[in-house]
Order: structure tokens, then sequence, then C-alpha cells
């Protein structure tokens, strides 16, 4: 049986075998220990309680909120995001799209949709953090009063 047929077989990706390989959980072609592995971990994966458990390991609040940020996104949205989150000063939009267009090929119409979509991201979720801060300095402190 080859990875394909694995991956068909207990609907995992390729890229999640991959990993699996790479970390020697499972063999290239894989063997029959594999397949009951697999067969097991079919049964657990998908468990919110299980994920919750292994994203608990985690130990950085910080790497955890970024891991379930950068989820869904595909390597030129991580980048923009990470540019605009690390950020010194302003960057223009032309820039940032130029570098998507540069480092990763992007088409520049594309790019700096792209751009504007992960900026509009970044500038919301800094504006929510920014309005927790301030509601908890409110309520905060003023228990005797």
């Amino acid at each position: 049986m080859t990875l394909e047929d694995a991956a068909r077989e207990f609907e995992f990706t390729m890229k999640y075998l991959g990993v699996l390989v790479r970390v020697g959980a499972i063999q290239r072609i894989p063997t029959a220990e594999d397949m009951i592995f697999l067969s097991r971990l079919k049964q657990l994966w998908k468990h919110t309680e299980w994920i919750k458990i292994t994203l608990r390991q985690v130990r950085s609040k910080a790497r955890r909120e970024k891991l379930v940020r950068e989820l869904e996104l595909t390597k030129p949205e991580k980048y923009v995001l990470n540019r605009y989150l690390n950020a010194k000063g302003r960057l223009s939009l032309r820039r940032v799209a130029s570098e998507l267009a540069t480092y990763y090929g992007v088409p520049e119409n594309v790019a700096k949709g792209i751009v504007r979509k992960m900026r509009n991201r970044v500038y919301t979720a800094k504006r929510r953090q920014a309005s927790r801060k301030l509601s908890e300095g409110c309520h905060g402190g003023h228990e005797g009063l």
C-alpha cells in the first residue's frame, strides 16, 4: 500500500501523512504496524477534546494564538500578516505587494488584494485588543468603591 492509498483509506491529507513520515511516526511505504497506528489515529485526531489537549501542550499563549490565527492562511498571506504585525512604522500597500510579487511570484494586482485583506485583519485584531485592554482597565481595581 502507498501513502496515497493510506490517505484515501483513512481520510488524511497527503500533507498530514508527510508530516507523520518526517517525524518518524510512519514509514514512507506504510507497514502493517503503520496501518494499525493510522487506524487508531483516525478515531482520535478530529475530536475537539484531543485538539484542546494538544494545543495546551504549546506553553506560550502567543504561540497558540499564532497557530490558530494562521491555520487557514497561505504562505503569502502569512508573510503579509507577519509584516504588518511586526512593523515598526507604517507600511505601504505598494511596498508589501511588491515584496509578495518578488518573493512568491504573486501577480501585483492579486498581491494588492491579499495585502488589503491581511492588513484589515491585523487592524481589526489590534482594535479589538486595544478595546479589551481599555475595558479591563475601566473595570479592574475598583472593587472597593
